[in-house]
């Protein structure tokens, strides 16, 4: 489970800062100081392991949670330039500084804490898109589709969170609902999951795909499950499914991500390009050209083979919008479609930023929800 990988990172960040401490400062030898932050690491830890038992306590053991990680990945990425610092005070005999410097190194790193914490576990945003379609029907204008991805139920985002997501949903009255992959990393709250889905009150069957997180898990219950709520919620598997509206057909074409036999999610390029085309070839058979077509991929990258089978829009998901971003550049730029809408000639592709997270650190890059409203050009 990604639940554990994150709490095990967490842990070895605490061991090495704990024992990096000491070492580098005497004010960190105390007995007091030790036991202090051991206590408090242990109970954060049991805290962070017991969410999902901890019922109303649940909000404040998960801000507690990721105020504790962000402290650690601050005190790790802190590390060289205040050794250098206190290097460079002992250096000079400045006492005063090389004094302050502890305390200072320590406030910097529950500062950034807080604000992670704050940014991590800050309410989902509702980002509305009109995208201008060539030769639309005129009985699909208008048409409104709620992309909700990557919303990752487990130990940091729970059922109730997305009820709520779903309720501003609701007040936007959306004509159809999508998920477009990584509902779930805890499979065991899925039931719960697909009850809150089922709260929608788009006049559509809720459409849906798998992510490379249900595919990494126990897909064969997540397909279980599923089929139990068939007559709400729609998975399409590399298919694709048409609905009318106003004399007009809209075909709405879903695809799995591309893995490898063993069920991991990390495939050469040309790989995935095979596997992509090969899901294309499936996903868009029997749909007539010049058709209005809506692409579902978790993977953005799937873009170019939307468009060259004729799909005017693609949603996507699984970037999380880069997660990280300080001026509104991401960290860690691996990704050629990160957020937002991108074009190629008359193709869209609104790739979201994701309802929620695996990895419980955001900043720079809010939760959301997408609307994407469906207009002609004219």
């Amino acid at each position: 489970m990604r639940f554990l990988l994150v709490f095990r990172i967490s842990l070895a960040l605490t061991v090495v800062i704990g024992a990096f401490m000491p070492l580098t400062w005497k004010a960190a030898r105390n007995f007091y100081a030790v036991a202090a932050f051991w206590v408090t690491a242990l109970l954060v830890h049991v805290a962070w392991f017991l969410i999902p038992r901890l019922a109303s306590f649940a909000p404040a053991a998960r801000w507690i949670s990721i105020m504790w990680l962000g402290a650690m990945l601050a005190a790790i990425v802190l590390t060289i330039p205040f050794a250098l610092l206190s290097g460079f005070s002992q250096r000079l005999n400045l006492t005063l500084c090389s004094a302050c410097l502890p305390g200072v190194y320590a406030a910097c790193c529950a500062l950034s804490g807080i604000v992670l914490a704050g940014t991590s576990t800050a309410s989902f945003v509702v980002r509305q898109e009109d995208i201008r379609i060539p030769g639309l029907a005129p009985g699909l204008d208008g048409f409104r589709i709620a992309n909700l991805g990557d919303v990752h139920i487990g130990r940091f985002i729970d059922a109730n969170e997305l009820r709520r997501g779903i309720e501003a949903i609701n007040d936007l009255h959306v004509d159809l609902l999508v998920v477009t992959g990584d509902l779930v990393d805890d499979v065991d709250q899925l039931e719960e999951t697909m009850r809150a889905l089922e709260m929608s009150n788009a006049p559509r069957n809720i459409i849906a795909i798998l992510g490379n997180h249900e595919e990494m898990a126990d897909l064969a219950r997540i397909l279980a499950i599923y089929r139990e709520h068939q007559a709400r919620i729609t998975l399409l598997v590399n298919e694709n499914t048409a609905i009318a509206r106003g004399g007009a057909t809209l075909y709405i074409a879903g695809v799995n991500f591309p893995m490898n036999p063993r069920g991991r999610h990390v495939l050469s390029r040309a790989a995935q390009r095979a596997a992509m085309s090969a899901q294309a070839n499936l996903a868009f058979a029997d749909i007539a050209q010049g058709e209005t077509i809506v692409a579902l991929s978790h993977n953005p990258e799937f873009f170019p083979f939307a468009v060259s089978h004729g799909a005017q829009l693609t949603l996507a998901s699984h970037t999380h919008g880069g997660q990280l971003r300080l001026f509104g550049r991401p960290f860690i730029d691996v990704y050629r479609y990160l957020q937002g809408v991108y074009r190629e000639g008359g193709a869209y592709l609104d790739v979201s930023a994701g309802f929620g997270h695996w990895l419980p650190i955001r900043f720079g890059v809010p939760r959301e929800i997408v609307i994407d409203s469906l207009h002609g050009e004219g």
